[in-house]
């Protein structure tokens, strides 16, 4: 079916916008999106390729911006699966958080994870350089509460310290296991629940 002169204008201004929108990604895939848009677009306006059968087809796409803020979704999602980075995943997930809940959820556990092991790691390393002010420590308040306190002045609080030595394996070890957990987690989670929003078919 032959689009008419109208038609074709709509369709170019459409893509062109979103062609801009899409600058952030590489040339070969925004060339990929753009014409998959494309044919998207000369499918569903087969029948009809009047201007305002091709306007309803772009209002059901979205504005190229919303477009392409689902396209440059997929592909930070797409990066953080193949990252080895904490940060990059970090940074993913955290966008995640900002379009559902599951991604929240997902965020938060990541964050804790890292938190507690990254804390574990560098309280052992804190251990060997600075061992008199380090440790797991039993403290003589009324309610008998435990701190994990590292200082550079004088003994952290009046009470007993509980691991000793034993804080540098542990710390190293768990935490790194820890560190290690939480990365593989966000991984499962965004390969077992992040679906794409923008369908590669369109």
């Amino acid at each position: 079916m032959t689009f008419t002169a109208e038609s074709q204008k709509i369709i170019e201004e459409y893509l062109v916008a979103l062609r801009k929108q899409l600058r952030e990604l590489i040339d070969d895939d925004v060339n990929d999106i753009v014409e998959e848009i494309r044919f998207h677009i000369v499918d569903k306006s087969s029948d009809d390729a009047s201007p305002e059968i091709v306007l309803a087809t772009l209002t059901a796409l979205g504005t190229p911006e919303e477009l392409a803020g689902r396209y440059r979704t997929d592909e930070l999602m797409r990066r953080a699966q193949s990252s080895r980075s904490p940060v990059t995943r970090l940074q993913s997930l955290f966008h995640w958080a900002t379009l559902s809940m599951a991604g929240v959820i997902v965020f938060a556990i990541s964050v804790i994870g890292y938190c507690l092991g990254g804390g574990l790691v560098i309280a052992g390393v804190l251990k060997i350089l600075n061992p008199h002010n380090t440790g797991l420590w039993k403290t003589h308040y009324p309610d008998g509460s435990w701190s994990l306190g590292a200082g550079s002045g004088s003994q952290p609080g009046h009470g007993k310290e509980l691991l000793g030595w034993w804080l540098v394996p542990i710390g190293l070890i768990l935490g790194s296991v820890l560190l290690l957990l939480t990365f593989q987690f966000g991984d499962w989670c965004l390969r077992r629940f992040w679906r794409p929003r923008v369908p590669r078919s369109a």
